[in-house]
C-alpha cells in the first residue's frame, strides 16, 4: 500500500514509465517517469471507455491530497460520464448560465469588472467560502456588493444544477448591511496626497486614479474611456450610452491637464488604461490598497476611510465651493436630465460651462499639488 514515506523512496525507472497504485482508492496510479517525475492520474472505466485523468505532481500533491482528488473525480465521472464539470472554470459557467439563461449585457459587465479578474480561470471546486467573502467585502458602494453576490450565487446555483458543483460556496453569506448614504468629501490637502501617491504607482493605475481626479466621472467609465472616443485636438472624451451607468451619452471636456497625462500613455490596445492590451483595467480593491500602501509608506495616509467614489463627490463639492452653478456640476456628473429636449440635446448642452468647469477644478488640484495659482496644467511627475 503506498504510504507517503514510499513514494518518496520510489526510483525512477532507467527508461519508460512506471505505474505504482494505490490499494485504499481503486484507479488511482503514481506513474514515475525515467526522468524522475512523479504523476497521480486515475484510471477509471466509464461506461464503454476508459478515461485516464491526470491529477497533480508529487510532491506537490501528496498522498492523502491525492486521494480526495480522484474521489472527487469518481464521483463527477458517475454523475455526468465525462467529469467535464471537475474541471469548469468559474468563467465558463458563467457564460453557460448567461446565455442559458439571456441574462443582459449589464450582468456580463458586472461580472467582466468585478468577478472574473479574480475567479475568471478558478475551478469552481476550488473556490472557497472565504474568497467569495473576501471578493464581496472589497466592493464598494451601497448597492453593488449585494448585486454582485446574487449574482454570485446565481452562477453557483446554476452549476448545481447541471451537475458540475455540489455545494455553493455562497451559501449562507448574507448581503453586505446596507450601507448609510456616504457624505465623505477630501480636503483639497488629502486630493494632493491621493494624487502624489498616484504617481508614484505608475501606469496604468496611477494615471487612472489622476483622471478620476480631474474629470469626476465614474471608476468604471474611467477605466473604460477608449483611444477612439478621444478627440485630443478637441480636448474632449465622449463616453457612449452604452458605457455610462445611466446610459446616455456624455461629453466630458478634458483640462490641458488630462490632456497632457493621456498623451503621455502608451497606446497598448483600444484602451488608454489596460494592463493585457485586450480590455480595460480591472482590479478596483487591489488598485485601492495599492494607493493606500504607498499613502502610509510616505506617511501621508487618510486620517479617515475613503473610497474612490468619494473623489468624485469631492470633486462636484470643490466646483461647488469654486462658483460653480449646480446645474452645470450636475452635468458634468451626468446626473438625469428632466425633460424630452434635455435628454435629446443633453450630449452637446452646457458643453462650455463644463468645461470651464473643469478647468477651474484642474486650477484648484494645481494649486492643492504645487503649491502655484495661475495655471491649470499640474506637472504630472511633480510630487
Amino acid at each position: 500500500m503506498l504510504t507517503d514515506t514510499k513514494i518518496a523512496a520510489i526510483k525512477p525507472p532507467e527508461k519508460g514509465q512506471q505505474e505504482h497504485p494505490d490499494h485504499k482508492v481503486t484507479g488511482l496510479r503514481l506513474r514515475v517517469g525515467a526522468g524522475g517525475a512523479k504523476t497521480w492520474t486515475l484510471r477509471r472505466r466509464v461506461r464503454e471507455k476508459v478515461l485516464n485523468r491526470k491529477l497533480g505532481t508529487y510532491p506537490a500533491m501528496k498522498l492523502a491530497a491525492a486521494r480526495i482528488a480522484a474521489e472527487k473525480l469518481i464521483e463527477a465521472l458517475e454523475r455526468d460520464g465525462s467529469g467535464a464539470g471537475i474541471d469548469r472554470t468559474f468563467r465558463a459557467a458563467a457564460e453557460a448560465w448567461i446565455e442559458a439563461k439571456k441574462r443582459p449585457d449589464g450582468i456580463r459587465r458586472q461580472l467582466e469588472m468585478h468577478v472574473l479578474p479574480e475567479w475568471g480561470e478558478r475551478k469552481l471546486g476550488d473556490i472557497k467560502r472565504a474568497e467569495v467573502r473576501e471578493l464581496i467585502q472589497g466592493l464598494e458602494g451601497e448597492v453593488l456588493p449585494n448585486r454582485v453576490l446574487a449574482t454570485i450565487k446565481t452562477i453557483f446555483g446554476y452549476a448545481i444544477s447541471q451537475d458540475w458543483l455540489e455545494a455553493s460556496p455562497a451559501d449562507r453569506i448574507e448581503p453586505p448591511n446596507k450601507e448609510k448614504a456616504r457624505d465623505r468629501v477630501l480636503a483639497m490637502g488629502e486630493v494632493a496626497r491621493v494624487w502624489n501617491a498616484a504617481t508614484l504607482l505608475g501606469y496604468p493605475v496611477g494615471p487612472w486614479v489622476q483622471m478620476l481626479i480631474l474629470t469626476a466621472q465614474r471608476r468604471s467609465e474611467v477605466a473604460g474611456m477608449r483611444w477612439v472616443d478621444l478627440d485630443l485636438d478637441a480636448a474632449t472624451w465622449t463616453i457612449t450610452a452604452s458605457d455610462t451607468k445611466a446610459k446616455r451619452a456624455h461629453l466630458v471636456p478634458l483640462s490641458p491637464t488630462a490632456v497632457e497625462i493621456i498623451k503621455a500613455m502608451p497606446v497598448v490596445g483600444d484602451y488608454v488604461f489596460s494592463t493585457t492590451a485586450r480590455g480595460p483595467i480591472r482590479g478596483f480593491a487591489k488598485s485601492k490598497r495599492l494607493l493606500d500602501q504607498w499613502l502610509e509608506s510616505k506617511g501621508s495616509g487618510l486620517t479617515e476611510p475613503w473610497r474612490f467614489h468619494d473623489l468624485r463627490r469631492s470633486a462636484a463639492t470643490h466646483m461647488v465651493r469654486l462658483g460653480i452653478p449646480e446645474l452645470v456640476v450636475s452635468r458634468v456628473l451626468n446626473h438625469r436630465v428632466q425633460g424630452v429636449t434635455g435628454q435629446v440635446y443633453a450630449l452637446h448642452s452646457y458643453a462650455p460651462e463644463k468645461r470651464h468647469a473643469l478647468d477651474a477644478w484642474a486650477a484648484e488640484v494645481d494649486q492643492a499639488v504645487n503649491g502655484v495659482r495661475g495655471g491649470n496644467v499640474v506637472s504630472i511627475g511633480r510630487k
